[in-house]
Parts: structure tokens; C-alpha cells; sequence
């Protein structure tokens, strides 16, 4: 058995997630393709600022192989401008109606960490909710989750507030931090009866760029949460900080990283790159098809 098989039975049980009546198998690798609605993310060509711009890089997104679509209307890279609700919201116009309308089988995922976005975003068709602030910006966000029963991103931030990137070294160790940290994010998301989540570690958020690449060694003893990994590491600082390189320049870096964590088992990744990680997919899932 390969070891990303034996890392895919810990959470064997919970690899369902339930999607608006429908059943999605998450153990199977599903790649999430970045939309942002955003002038100032980091990674200028993931930039939409029209609605033939968003349908035209949908459309690319989903052919090269995208299973989600992942609506942001607010950039979170650090020293980012805070954006209000009332803006996000207006950012988002009716853009997920639009995408639901031309591409209804894509799921669609809407970035926010605010309640009032949230639920714009249900209302118009969104299919998940990724928030990274694990609940910790806006105590309306979880109760609009919970009543809409839709998939819930769960990331490990230990930012503590917005636009802060200061290091949390733990006297435990930055693994039995998170799943502390998550464990008991995951039991009050429960208590309020939100059920379907998936755990993204949080690379870059409010971690050191020491203890980012700590936690992607050692990313397999996050299954003990049982739940589906999500892993967004795309054209990240951990890459370019590294490599003395730019965003642009960092995808054979981006790429090399996912390897690592698919071969840990995760199994929803995140990114600018929607056909390289197809292509890595295919590649390393090569051994059991059996015809080879």
C-alpha cells in the first residue's frame, strides 16, 4: 500500500462531505482554482475586474481542470488594505450567480471572513465557505455557515488579528498547536451544527516561515482531525523567501511543495496553477491504474 493510501484511512469514515444533498468523495484529489475579484493580490494574473474577465478566466480555470472555484473579493497577503463587508459585497456584485448560471456542475467556494459577505454569497449559489480567520474576525460568520449547512474551510490562523504576520512559536511545537487550535475550532463549529469541514493549515498565516515549512514535513499527523487537507501554498512568501524569486518565478517552487503534500495525503489544493497540479495528480496517482 503507497503511503498516501495508508494516510487516506485515518479519516477513511469522513472523506464524505455533504454539498447541498450530494455526496463528494474528498479523499479523491479535487483542485481549487483561485478567482480574485480583488486589484491587489499578489499574484496579478489570478486578478478579475470584469464580468467577461471573470467568465473568461472561469472558463480556463475549470478546462485545465479545476473541481472548485475558490470567489475572493478581499486580498489577504500581509499588509494587505482591510476591506469592509459593505465593500466586499460590492466587489462581488452578482458574480456568483453569474458563474453558477454558466458553469452550474463547478463548485463554487467564497472567500470571506465576514457573516454579512457569507450570506450574499449563499444566497447567490456558493457552495462552500473558506474562511481564514477560522472564525476569529467576525462571530457572525459561523452561525450563517451553520444555518446554511454548506462545507466550511477551517484554516489554522494564529495571526490573532487582521493584517498581523507575527511569528507564534509555541512552546508545544507549531504540529500540537494546530491540531489543538483545530480541534477545538472543529468541536464549536459542531456545537452550532456545522458538520461538513475541511482543515486547511494556514500556511502564512501568522506563522514563521520556519514553522510554515515544519508544518508541511509534518503535515500527515493533521489527519488525526479527520477530515479532508487543503493546502494553499501557490506562489507563497514560503516559496519565494526561500528561492529569492517573485511570485511570477515561483511556480516550479509551487509545484515541488504540492508533491510533498499530496505524497501526505492531502487532497484539495488551492491555486494560480490549475494544469500543473492536474498533471502532478495524474502523474503520482499513476500507480494504480492498472493497466500500468
Amino acid at each position: 500500500m503507497s503511503q498516501a493510501k495508508e494516510l487516506n484511512t485515518v479519516f477513511q469514515k469522513s472523506r464524505f462531505l455533504n454539498i447541498k444533498g450530494r455526496l463528494h468523495d474528498f479523499a479523491q484529489p479535487k483542485i481549487m482554482g483561485i478567482l480574485n475579484l480583488t486589484p491587489d493580490s499578489f499574484f496579478e494574473k489570478s486578478r478579475v475586474g470584469s464580468e467577461t474577465a471573470l467568465l473568461k478566466r472561469a472558463e480556463e480555470l475549470i478546462a485545465a481542470g479545476a473541481d472548485i472555484l475558490d470567489i475572493g473579493a478581499s486580498s489577504t497577503r500581509p499588509a494587505a488594505e482591510i476591506q469592509s463587508p459593505e465593500e466586499e459585497i460590492e466587489r462581488i456584485g452578482q458574480s456568483i450567480f453569474l458563474l453558477k448560471r454558466h458553469f452550474p456542475t463547478t463548485l463554487l467556494s467564497l472567500d470571506t471572513y465576514y457573516g454579512a459577505v457569507a450570506q450574499v454569497g449563499i444566497d447567490q449559489g456558493a457552495d462552500l465557505i473558506n474562511d481564514i480567520s477560522a472564525g476569529q474576525f467576525d462571530p457572525t460568520l459561523w452561525p450563517v455557515v451553520a444555518r446554511a449547512q454548506i462545507p466550511y474551510i477551517l484554516n489554522y490562523n494564529r495571526s490573532g488579528q487582521q493584517n498581523t504576520a507575527n511569528s507564534f512559536l509555541t512552546q508545544k511545537g507549531i504540529v500540537s498547536d494546530a491540531l489543538s487550535f483545530l480541534s477545538e475550532k472543529r468541536a464549536a463549529l459542531q456545537a452550532l451544527g456545522c458538520t461538513d469541514i475541511l482543515i486547511d493549515p494556514g500556511f502564512g498565516f501568522g506563522k514563521s516561515l520556519s514553522e510554515n515549512h515544519e508544518l508541511l514535513q509534518k503535515l500527515e499527523h493533521l489527519h488525526l482531525l479527520g477530515a479532508p487537507l487543503l493546502v494553499g501554498v501557490s506562489r507563497k512568501s514560503m516559496i519565494t523567501k526561500i528561492l529569492n524569486c517573485s511570485p511570477e518565478e515561483a511556480l516550479n517552487g509551487t509545484s515541488i511543495l504540492h508533491t510533498l503534500a499530496y505524497t501526505k495525503g492531502a487532497r484539495i489544493f488551492r491555486v494560480h496553477d490549475v494544469a500543473q497540479v492536474k498533471e502532478l495528480i495524474l502523474l503520482l496517482g499513476a500507480q494504480d491504474l492498472h493497466e500500468l
